[in-house]
C-alpha cells in the first residue's frame, strides 16, 4: 500500500514540476514580447525624430555614412550652431 502511495505522490510531484516549468516558460515569453514591443516603440520614436529633423532643415543629413555632403552640411543650421558652440567653448577656455 505504501508503494502505491509513493508512486502517486511522485506522479503528483512530477505534475507540479511540469506545471511550474510551463508557467515559467510562458512568463519568459511574455517578458520577451514586452521587450520586443518596447524596442519597436523606441525605433519608431527615433525614426519619427529623424523625420522631424529632416523636415525642419532642408540640409539635414540623416545618415552621414551614406552620402554625406560636406557643402550641404556647411550651409546648414546644424553647422552654424556647431560653429557658434565651438567658438563659445574656445573663448570660455581662452583658446583661439
Amino acid at each position: 500500500m505504501n508503494s502505491i502511495k509513493d508512486f502517486l505522490a511522485s506522479i503528483g510531484i512530477l505534475a507540479l514540476l511540469i506545471l511550474g516549468m510551463t508557467a515559467a516558460t510562458a512568463g519568459v515569453q511574455h517578458i520577451n514580447d514586452a521587450f520586443n514591443r518596447s524596442q519597436a516603440g523606441q525605433d519608431a520614436m527615433i525614426a519619427e525624430h529623424k523625420a522631424y529633423l529632416a523636415s525642419d532643415d532642408d540640409n539635414y543629413v540623416t545618415d552621414p555614412m551614406n552620402g554625406f555632403d560636406a557643402e550641404a552640411y556647411e550651409a546648414s543650421e546644424q553647422a552654424k550652431a556647431a560653429r557658434h558652440a565651438n567658438l563659445f567653448i574656445s573663448n570660455a577656455y581662452g583658446r583661439e
